[in-house]
């Protein structure tokens, strides 16, 4: 691999975590294009790679984590936001290491990955369309209304994002979203659990390829991620914040609904 080509995965892995697109299928189709790289070690390089979004996501939520290790000291919000890492971690974990060795084993569900990720797009943006019409509050709830049961099903979401092909943030975004929380709310709270399921992901990597992922020009695309990665994380929440919440739902969903396909033409 040369520096140019560590700039682009850089590049595509800071822009692509945050998206609901996967970051992993990103950079293994850009692994394979221009390092003909084995899909087993472009899998893998996709997932060290995560390495850049964990740094990315401990510098901007930093006061988040100081109130989760407040949490351990009785602070009543930081207690919350603890609850929410450990009970999504145990749910993600649960289902998500024995998915991930089936797919290392099989590179598998391919076009199937795709088909789950257009279906939650067009749910979501179909929950966008009824939140239109009802003009309720369904779709305003903040990190405050979190329940064991919604923590729950986040980290069972979160869980899939192993496979190739599932977003991460895409995934737990667009759950959050179809259980009726605020857009700013469901990135954030997306956006947070990254260091717990990115570090987890960089390891097994590591585990599996050692050396192979571990040069100085992909350390190099890990810190160009980074740098991505901050920028595309205030751009998104900027855009979170705005009043449009049909609008930002709709995007997320045609998103997650693009990144589906792309698998899908990917696998045939």
């Amino acid at each position: 691999m040369d520096f140019l080509t560590a700039i682009v995965l850089g590049v595509v892995q800071g822009v692509s975590e945050w998206l609901p697109i996967s970051s992993k299928t990103q950079v293994m189709f850009v692994s394979q294009l221009l390092l003909s790289a084995t899909p087993e070690l472009a899998y893998s390089l996709g997932l060290f790679l995560e390495a850049a979004s964990v740094l990315a996501a401990l510098i901007y939520f930093r006061l988040v984590y100081l109130k989760i290790l407040r949490g351990f000291l009785g602070d009543a919000e930081g207690r919350k936001w603890l609850t929410y890492v450990i009970v999504t971690t145990a749910a993600t974990g649960a289902v998500g290491i024995p998915l991930y060795m089936a797919a290392k084993r099989y590179l598998l569900l391919g076009a199937s990955a795709g088909w789950l990720m257009v279906v939650l797009g067009v749910a979501v943006i179909f929950n966008a369309v009824l939140l239109q019409r009802a003009r309720s509050v369904a779709g305003l709830k903040t990190f405050d209304d979190m329940t064991l049961g919604h923590m729950a099903l986040v980290g069972l979401a979160q869980a899939l994002s192993v496979l190739p092909g599932i977003s991460r943030s895409g995934i737990t975004t667009t759950t959050l979203l179809l259980l009726g929380y605020r857009p700013d709310e469901a990135f954030k709270s997306s956006f947070v659990l990254v260091p717990i399921a990115g570090l987890g992901a960089t390891a097994l990597a590591y585990l599996s390829e050692g050396g192979a992922v571990a040069t100085p020009e992909v350390i190099t695309a890990m810190l160009i991620g980074l740098v991505v990665s901050l920028v595309t994380i205030k751009a998104l929440l900027e855009f979170a914040k705005s009043k449009h919440v049909t609008l930002v739902n709709i995007v997320v969903g045609t998103l997650a609904i693009a990144g589906g396909i792309t698998r899908i033409l990917l696998s045939s």
